[in-house]
């Protein structure tokens, strides 16, 4: 039964790991300086 939860718990980590990586990454730090200059500008 261990070895079962086991084994289900590394596949459900690989999926999640599998798609992360096809999320593209955001630029942090990009977004927050163009909300800074939208706040400015209103």
């Amino acid at each position: 039964m261990d070895y079962v939860i086991a084994g289900l718990l590394i596949v459900i980590v690989g999926l999640l790991l599998h798609i992360n990586q096809k999320i593209p990454s955001r630029d942090v730090v990009k977004e927050a300086m163009e909300r800074d200059r939208i706040r400015k500008g209103e």
